[in-house]
């Protein structure tokens, strides 16, 4: 097989997964039509991008009112698309910065509204499955240059195909006692991120 644009021929496997959780190791998929047949049970046999749904203004409904959701799988790695995606502080932020050759940025033409939540599956490599991370919200947003701020490391996936998704660990409503309590990262002032214990 010669890459992700080779998959006509897979066949599409069955919804398994019911909750994703960034804490286990095995929260991880072959290729990116796995994470939205396991997962999500879209049913697809062949997805050659990187966010799903990808049509302008599409997205999933959220178990709270405004949290709209759509399914994101960047690369960690050199690839043909014209931005290039990072990880920081161990996944607390993703910052997505464009390539030299490109110029427009998605955010100025409102290819997708920025209040909607992103789980997010990341390729680290070539040889590398993708993993689950955790759920993402906007944060600071430049020209060609973009931050995302995780908000969750553990999600309920609700229906077949799935229509909805609750937060099992939402940081938005945390208090920092309960942010330490959890193992989430934290901010620590002018400091910035404080790293705590990872949760068991």
């Amino acid at each position: 097989m010669k890459g992700e644009l080779a998959l006509g021929k897979l066949a599409v496997l069955p919804k398994r997964w019911d909750v994703l959780d960034a804490n286990d190791e095995a929260c991880k998929f072959r290729i990116n039509i796995d994470v939205l047949n396991e997962a999500f049970g879209v049913g697809r046999s062949m997805f050659p991008k990187a966010c799903y749904p990808d049509r302008k203004g599409d997205s999933f409904s959220g178990n709270k009112p405004g949290d709209r959701f759509i399914i994101w799988m960047p690369k960690l790695y050199s690839n043909s698309s014209e931005w290039k995606n990072s990880l920081y502080m161990g996944g607390v932020e993703i910052h997505e910065d464009a390539e030299e050759s490109r110029h427009e940025d998605w955010t100025d033409i409102g290819k997708h509204e920025l209040s909607v939540l992103r789980l997010v599956f990341v390729k680290p490599d070539p040889k590398s499955p993708y993993r689950f991370i955790g759920v993402y919200k906007t944060g600071k947003m430049k020209h060609l240059h973009h931050t995302y701020e995780r908000i969750a490391t553990k999600v309920r996936l609700i229906g077949n195909p799935v229509h909805s998704i609750e937060l099992l660990d939402d940081f938005r409503s945390y208090s920092l006692q309960q942010l330490e309590k959890s193992g989430s990262p934290v901010r620590d002032g002018a400091r910035g991120w404080r790293r705590l214990r990872t949760r068991r």
